[in-house]
């Protein structure tokens, strides 16, 4: 393509895997987003914002006001350590109750969508989780509707790293389908970087997701090399030696993003860069790094 890729899509990047030291310092998460927020070569991102009320006060007004496309995240959320796929009723309301705390936090900062997870997966009883987390998704969906907010469904590895119930893309999709009948605040959102831990292939993946697919992720993981410090989902950048998504990989998935009208002159929608710094790297230099990948992947489409 000889157009540039921003007149298809809302480039952005995800705050808090660029800065990983912010899921535990929560000081150091105020200032890196507070310039974070600032960057002029996005026009989107994906945060969330840390416990402490000083710190909120000090934030929420900085991301609302940064004029960009936020979707929140929920990584300041134990999602290995409390399922939103449980079958215990006191851990779903126990949940539910720090849920509501992020929501209005997500509602705070403008946000547009707000990913969320399955939790763990479980096989012995999977159909009984499976309606678990369907109603909580109902719940999430009702609690996000009078915000504008989209609740998106991030589809995870059962099997490599994260093991979680949600799960399989064809699962996903059904789930969709399901909940959409009800409520038209849900999607997907699909990171590429999942794929290979799910064993899904890049294009079959993004064509049966089709027009629910919400937000895209673009990142990398390791899947070969079992010993390798990043193997599972670390999302190291793409290019990233030993990894499964280089180049080749990245003008595969931009075209099929494309045939399918995810990316479009018309309707331009978020396209997420996820990853973490190359080791011994700035956070710059690997950004940097990522978009010249991602323009030389597009000249190829």
């Amino acid at each position: 393509m000889k157009e540039d890729i921003r007149q298809y899509a809302k480039l952005g990047l995800v705050h808090h895997l660029l800065y990983p030291d912010c899921v535990t310092d929560p000081d150091s998460h105020v200032h890196t987003l507070a310039e974070f927020v600032k960057r002029t070569d996005i026009e989107a991102l994906d945060c969330c914002i840390p416990y402490g009320e000083e710190r909120r006060e000090a934030l929420i007004p900085t991301v609302r006001d940064c004029g960009k496309d936020v979707s929140y995240a929920l990584h300041l959320f134990p999602c290995r350590k409390i399922s939103l796929s449980s079958l215990d009723f006191q851990e779903q309301s126990l949940a539910r109750l720090v849920i509501k705390d992020q929501i209005d936090m997500a509602a705070a900062v403008g946000a547009t969508g707000f990913v969320y997870v399955s939790g763990a997966d479980v096989p012995e009883n999977r159909p009984a989780a499976r309606e678990a987390f369907k109603e909580f998704t109902r719940w999430f969906c009702g609690e996000l509707k009078p915000h504008g907010i989209t609740a998106l469904l991030e589809p995870f590895d059962r099997t490599i790293d994260k093991k979680y119930l949600y799960g399989p893309i064809d699962d996903c999709v059904a789930l969709m389908r399901e909940i959409s009948e009800e409520y038209d605040n849900i999607g997907i959102e699909l990171d590429m970087a999942h794929l290979p831990l799910m064993f899904e292939d890049f294009e079959s993946s993004i064509r049966r997701c089709g027009s629910f697919i919400k937000r895209v992720h673009l990142g990398n993981c390791v899947l070969r090399d079992t010993s390798h410090p990043l193997y599972g989902d670390k999302h190291p950048p793409m290019s990233f030696e030993g990894g499964e998504i280089g180049e080749p990989e990245l003008v595969r998935i931009l075209s099929t993003l494309l045939e399918v009208g995810f990316l479009s002159k018309t309707d331009r929608k978020p396209l997420i860069m996820e990853m973490t710094p190359f080791p011994g790297k700035t956070p710059e230099y690997t950004v940097e790094r990522t978009f010249a990948l991602l323009e030389s992947a597009w000249a190829k489409v």
